[in-house]
C-alpha cells in the first residue's frame, strides 16, 4: 500500500515519460513535413530539356497519327512547261521557274513576271496558256522591255548594242568569245589553249591538277638491272 501511494509532490510533477514521448514525436514529424515541402517543389519543376524532348514526341506522334496528305493538283495542271527550250518544273512559282533558264536570276525573273502582269506566287503548273505565251513574249524581247543595267551584255562588240542572252545563246556566246581571243593570240587566248587560269590567280599553289604530284622513282631498264645482278654475284 505504501509502495502504490505516492506523495503529493510526485503527483503534482509531470510523469517523465509522457512529455520526453510528446517532443520526440514533435521532432519525427517536422523533418519529414520539411522534406515534403522540399520535395514538391522539386517535383514541379521540369527542365527545359525534358520539356523540349516531350514537345518533340508530343509532335512526332501527332505527325505518325495525321494521314500522308498528297497534293492534288486539276487535270489541267502541267508538270512541265516548255519555254525558251528549258523544261521548267509545274510545282514550281514563277520566280524560282524562270530562274531555271540559263541568263536569268531572281531579279530579272521578277521584273518579267511583273512585266507581263502574273502573280509571282502561283506555280508555273497552274498558268493557263495566254499567261504563258505573255511570258514567252517579254522573254523574247529582254532588251526592249528592260533597263540597259540589267542585261548581261552590254555594248558588244560586234553591233555596239545592249542584249540580252538566254537558254543556249549564252554557252554559244562564250565558246565563239573564247575562240575569238584564241585567233587572234591574245594573253587570255594563249592562258585557255594552255588550259592556265586566266584572272590573275596563282598557279603554283592551287588548280595543280593534271601533272604528277610528289616525288616518282625512274624504273631502271631491263639490261641495267642484270647488270647489278652480275656485279653483286661476283663480289
Amino acid at each position: 500500500m505504501a509502495e502504490n501511494e505516492k506523495s503529493p509532490e510526485e503527483k503534482g510533477q509531470p510523469s517523465s515519460k509522457g512529455p520526453a514521448d510528446s517532443g520526440h514525436s514533435e521532432v519525427k514529424v517536422a523533418p519529414e513535413e520539411k522534406r515534403k515541402d522540399a520535395a514538391a517543389p522539386e517535383q514541379g519543376t521540369v527542365k527545359p530539356d525534358q520539356q523540349k524532348k516531350k514537345e518533340k514526341k508530343g509532335k512526332q506522334s501527332a505527325k505518325e497519327e495525321e494521314p500522308s496528305k498528297k497534293k492534288e493538283h486539276d487535270a489541267n495542271f502541267n508538270y512541265i512547261i516548255r519555254v525558251v527550250n528549258t523544261d521548267i518544273n509545274g510545282e514550281s512559282n514563277i520566280v524560282q521557274g524562270l530562274t531555271q533558264i540559263k541568263g536569268i536570276g531572281r531579279h530579272m525573273a521578277t521584273f518579267i513576271a511583273d512585266t507581263a502582269g502574273v502573280d509571282r506566287k502561283l506555280k508555273f503548273g497552274n498558268l493557263p496558256e495566254t499567261e504563258i505565251e505573255k511570258l514567252k513574249e517579254v522573254l523574247e524581247n529582254i532588251d526592249e522591255y528592260a533597263p540597259a543595267w540589267m542585261l548581261n551584255l552590254q555594248k558588244d562588240t560586234y553591233t555596239g548594242e545592249n542584249l540580252h542572252l538566254i537558254s543556249t545563246d549564252v554557252t554559244t556566246r562564250l565558246r565563239d568569245d573564247i575562240n575569238m581571243m584564241k585567233m587572234i593570240r591574245s594573253y587570255r587566248g594563249v592562258r585557255h589553249e594552255l588550259g592556265l587560269k586566266v584572272r590573275g590567280q596563282r598557279s603554283s599553289s592551287n588548280g595543280r591538277k593534271g601533272l604528277a604530284l610528289g616525288v616518282s622513282k625512274r624504273k631502271e631498264a631491263p639490261a641495267a638491272a642484270g647488270k647489278k645482278e652480275e656485279t653483286k654475284e661476283k663480289k
